[in-house]
């Protein structure tokens, strides 16, 4: 089975301590996870050194010690800008990881920026079918932040202008651009959403990274 790294979020009501998020609101609330909003979805062979290091994020943020291995990580609202920025760091891949089917690290990772700097671009490529035009695995990563940076920008504008915008979302997918649903009115029930809208503020996130194999 392929790695599959979900970023999570749950609502509650600050007074009451009350969940008004819900993952479809077709299908009765039995477990809690049926509270939990997907915002991120990443997968595949590429999203293991992502993963990885977002889990280190998390742990120096929130004092934790959680491995790779682990599924349910909860992380503080501090960790998600550093992610971000960690994802971003994926779209230009280092020249040793560029033309490998299997990405190793990042740019951010702290141990590649402190190994000497090789050659300015590698003259051999370890597969034909891989250009050096042809970076579908760096779009990919660009594609990966570029939803998460919305995702942040919706977060901060509740914070700091107490105000609700709309992103598309596509479910278990999270935000997407060709998503059908909207985020975050599909997943906030219904008697709890025009309050929702009216004072954002009123409302806490938690968040967790949870790790699908």
């Amino acid at each position: 089975m392929g790695l599959d790294v979900y970023l999570d979020a749950k609502i509650t009501e600050k007074a009451t301590g009350r969940c008004i998020s819900v993952q479809d609101k077709k299908q009765p609330v039995e477990w809690d996870e049926d509270q939990w909003i997907t915002f991120h979805w990443i997968c595949g062979h590429d999203a293991y050194p992502l993963r990885n290091d977002w889990i280190d994020i998390i742990n120096r943020h929130g004092k934790t010690a959680y491995s790779y291995n682990d599924n349910d990580i909860p992380f503080p609202p501090s960790a998600l800008r550093e992610m971000c920025s960690c994802a971003f760091s994926y779209i230009c891949l280092p020249e040793s990881n560029r033309f490998e089917f299997d990405v190793q690290c990042g740019f951010w990772n702290p141990k590649l920026r402190e190994q000497e700097a090789g050659l300015p671009y590698r003259t051999e490529q370890k597969y034909d079918w891989v250009d050096w035009n042809l970076a579908e695995t760096e779009t990919a990563y660009r594609f990966w932040a570029d939803d998460f940076y919305k995702f942040i920008g919706f977060i901060e504008r509740l914070y700091y202008e107490n105000q609700c915008t709309q992103l598309k979302a596509s479910g278990s997918d999270g935000i997407r651009d060709d998503g059908e649903l909207v985020f975050p009115d599909d997943f906030i029930f219904d008697s709890d959403l025009e309050q929702f809208k009216a004072n954002p503020r009123a409302y806490e996130w938690t968040f967790r990274l949870f790790n699908s194999y």
